[in-house]
């Protein structure tokens, strides 16, 4: 290695940076809160059918988030009551690798997890992409893609595939099955 390889990592440093110093973090929250009612409006009209014949439940409780960058903040967290049973869906944050947020849906038989991900993603495999260097020479990065990404909440399968599947009311109800242990 030469002094020139160690002046362009310092360069870059300082462009990452300048790069994080400019994010409208305020913006990304309240885009991110904006995902969550989207999120939460759809299990609502999903479940309508069962909350309007008052077989089921739902209410909303504040809960504190902190996350880096942005800072500490309060969301939604909602609720879902099926007779003695309640699941939740708690939000975990914005700021992740290969997604824009995360919610888990919990209950007393186990979790799982909602992701905000691109619409065109299948799995977890399609999110990152990894290169490797040569020689402790960094390959030249990828080029960026010229379209917008279309935020769509998925569920994620168990590891080890980790797929992502489409938020259907099948889906949505086999979901909550598993994890009140239906």
């Amino acid at each position: 290695m030469d002094i020139r390889e160690f002046d362009d990592f310092v360069k870059r440093q300082q462009e990452a940076a300048a790069g994080i110093a400019s994010v409208d973090w305020d913006g990304e929250r309240k885009e991110w809160l904006g995902h969550l009612d989207k999120i939460y409006k759809k299990v609502e009209s999903l479940l309508h059918k069962y909350v309007s014949a008052g077989q089921i439940q739902i209410g909303y409780r504040r809960v504190e988030l902190n996350e880096e960058n942005i800072g500490p903040y309060t969301a939604k967290q909602m609720v879902v009551k099926i007779g003695p049973k309640s699941v939740v869906l708690e939000p975990i944050g914005t700021l992740l690798v290969g997604a824009k947020g995360r919610v888990d849906i919990i209950g007393p038989a186990g979790k799982a997890q909602l992701l905000l991900v691109d619409g065109k993603a299948s799995g977890s495999a399609s999110l990152i992409h990894v290169t490797v260097g040569v020689d402790w020479k960094l390959p030249s990065a990828p080029a960026k893609s010229k379209r917008e990404i279309e935020w769509e909440w998925k569920i994620v399968t168990r590891p080890p595939e980790r797929r992502f599947i489409k938020i259907t009311q099948q889906s949505l109800f086999q979901l909550i099955m598993e994890v009140a242990n239906g």
